[in-house]
């Protein structure tokens, strides 16, 4: 965790997450309270926003807009790193859980499923 809720008055959280080779993500998804920006520093990864799928390789960012369906996936066969923004901030305990191995999936007040993951072709 890089950035907490409380450490930038509620506006942004920012945390930075490990996915192995092959990794797929979460399901597609919505936030109905946060947008969620993604910022690649090692690896590639795959991100689906709305309808657009892009590959992206350190250095990038994508950015899902609140309520817009995303998923993100390293479909690739090296590990990668990226920094997960959320703005505002309030999603950063299920980063926590998960990261615990408390949780498998987020509060449903905080994030709706509504497609499959990402996967190998």
């Amino acid at each position: 965790m890089h950035l907490r809720g409380e450490q930038s008055g509620g506006t942004a959280a920012l945390v930075e997450l490990a996915m192995p080779a092959g990794a797929s993500g979460p399901p597609l998804h919505v936030h109905p309270q946060h947008g969620e920006g993604f910022y690649v520093l090692e690896g590639e990864m795959t991100f689906q926003v709305g309808d657009e799928v892009v590959t992206a390789a350190a250095g990038s960012f994508a950015f899902a807009p609140l309520g817009v369906p995303h998923t993100l996936a390293n479909l690739g066969e090296r590990d990668a790193r990226i920094l997960v923004l959320c703005a505002p901030a309030g999603f950063e305990p299920y980063f926590e859980r998960l990261a615990a191995g408390l949780v498998d999936r987020p509060p449903s007040d905080q994030s709706t499923a509504v497609g499959p993951p990402l996967a190998r072709p």
